[in-house]
């Protein structure tokens, strides 16, 4: 084991030999030439940071007529998906000859400022014109990081789910509303940490449940109020009681929460796996937001990933990628965004349906291609050789964060590693100040949020949906926010158990004020 020290932020950090291992393992053969990946030089925070901060998946903007995911000031050419997909352009048209003069990094720059983007990042969705990072959807609106879902409204990382709106990280359920981190519940209202479970409202933590209202850590119950059981009647009469003042009943819920027993980190069914929000996981370290993966570490979102290190956003297995963000169906992928279903592939953006590519951005159904420019498989192998000993130390780097299309307060970098701006620009991001805004109080259909006071509407479906709870007082993006601070932080702590005292993994900092438990301790006392 090695410990270097970041060259960005200065925090002394381990690299493994089962880091070094891996890097072996993925270290790119060109013809006959292995090119070893170097140790990393920046922390795994900090390459988490100049990774994700190529990605927005919140923030639009209105740019050339379109909602566009790139503010109005941007210097890259923004196209709708159907443009984009179009025969009315090519990427090879943007191709060049390597320059031995001039940085890499620049030259693919160079591609990325002529070449179109696409306003909204999609694969195969259907009528859902206002998501992004979404793929195989239908009926759609203001959703990201999401596949496989139908009807579906305001939210993150919802997946193969239908009529779910308000709520995230919700998988294989139906007919949701602010609903956070949930599998396999139908018909539920306010339920957080749940499964299994329908007819369920302002729940938390139960699994195997129906129709209970007000009720923490409970298993396998039905027509419980405030975790006591009561009759169906009374039942039905003390929770349309409790309907009747929402707040106050949202406030006894926030207060119920506090007193609960938490589990160390929300990890299930998984095997030698540390960080949160992890199910069915093998072997997965430091890793975040993932289901039915294995050997992987500093992953954040992964869904059936395998052998990868430094991701994020990694979708529908990939295999065997290093420094990679936003990908579908990838193997053998490094120091890359936006890859779809193409392997052997480095230093490249935006591509789809290909492989081996080096430095490339916006291809399609290419090989053998580099700065988009085609090549036979002899002189690919022959010239990328070479362009890896031009870049000498920038090799085993990820693209410069100056590079990026946006600032970091736009980006999930921000909300996993909040900076201020000052630090931001230390740093070598750059920060997009508020735009001036003219908003109006609320009147009629028009609302304005309680929040930032930005006005909005509520969709017709929208409308349909609420079914008895109050329009929401916040806007949407306000809304998001408040339900990503349901969890916490992606960092690991050692701690003790609060019932047997042993040492944990937890995703609770040790001065926190909740009562937390070990995997032993809180299944002995949940079941």
């Amino acid at each position: 084991m090695s410990i270097r020290t970041c060259i960005t932020c200065q925090t002394p950090f381990e690299v493994t030999p089962e880091e070094v291992a891996f890097l072996a393992k993925i270290s790119p053969v060109y013809g006959q030439w292995k090119f070893p990946i170097p140790e990393p030089e920046k922390c795994p925070n900090c390459r988490l940071a100049q990774r994700t901060v190529q990605r927005n998946e919140q923030f639009m903007y209105k740019n050339n007529g379109k909602i566009s995911l790139y503010h109005a000031d941007s210097p890259f050419k923004v196209v709708s998906h159907e443009e984009w997909w179009s025969e009315n352009w090519d990427a090879m048209a943007y191709g060049r000859d390597v320059d031995f003069s001039r940085n890499f990094f620049d030259q693919i720059q160079d591609i990325n400022l002529q070449i179109p983007r696409v306003n909204l990042i999609q694969v195969n969705n259907e009528n859902c014109p206002y998501t992004t990072g979404t793929a195989y959807s239908k009926n759609c609106y203001l959703i990201n990081c999401s596949e496989n879902d139908e009807d579906c409204f305001y939210g993150k990382l919802i997946q193969s789910s239908k009529d779910v709106m308000d709520s995230a990280y919700c998988y294989d359920s139906e007919f949701l509303y602010e609903c956070f981190y949930v599998k396999k519940c139908y018909n539920c209202r306010y339920v957080y940490y749940s499964q299994n479970s329908y007819d369920c409202s302002f729940c938390d933590n139960v699994s195997r449940c129906s129709n209970c209202f007000l009720c923490t850590g409970l298993t396998g119950k039905e027509y419980h109020f405030m975790n006591q059981p009561v009759s169906k009647e009374e039942y039905a009469a003390k929770v349309a009681e409790a309907m009747k003042d929402i707040a106050k009943t949202k406030a006894t819920f926030d207060e119920m929460r506090t007193r609960r027993i938490y589990k160390y980190a929300n990890i299930v069914s998984s095997e030698n796996s540390t960080g949160d929000f992890l199910t069915n996981c093998k072997n997965c370290i430091e890793s975040y937001d993932m289901n039915d993966s294995e050997d992987c570490k500093y992953v954040t979102v992964g869904v059936q990933v395998k052998d990868l290190m430094d991701c994020s956003n990694m979708y529908i297995k990939p295999e065997l990628n290093y420094q990679v963000m936003g990908t579908i169906g990838t193997y053998n992928v490094i120091f890359s965004t936006y890859i779809f279903h193409s392997q052997n592939v480095a230093y490249s953006q935006f591509c789809y349906n290909s492989k081996d590519l080096f430095g490339c951005v916006g291809l399609r159904n290419k090989q053998y291609c580099i700065l988009n420019k085609q090549y036979t498989k002899e002189e690919y192998e022959a010239l990328v050789p070479k362009i890896i000993q031009f870049m000498g130390a920038d090799f085993g780097r990820f693209f410069p964060a100056q590079h990026s299309a946006f600032a970091y307060n736009e980006t999930v970098a921000n909300d996993y590693l909040p900076l201020s701006r000052d630090a931001a620009l230390a740093q070598g991001y750059r920060w997009r100040e508020k735009d001036a805004h003219d908003y109006k109080p609320a009147q009629g259909d028009l609302l304005a949020c309680e929040t930032c006071g930005k006005n909005y509407k509520l969709i017709p479906q929208e409308v349909a949906r609420l079914k008895g709870f109050p329009a929401p007082t916040k806007c949407p993006d306000c809304r998001q926010i408040a339900r990503m601070h349901l969890r916490n932080p992606h960092k690991v702590y050692t701690r003790n158990c609060a019932k047997c005292s042993g040492p944990m993994n937890s995703t609770f900092a040790p001065e926190r004020p909740e009562t937390v438990y070990c995997e032993k301790c809180y299944l002995a006392e949940v079941y």
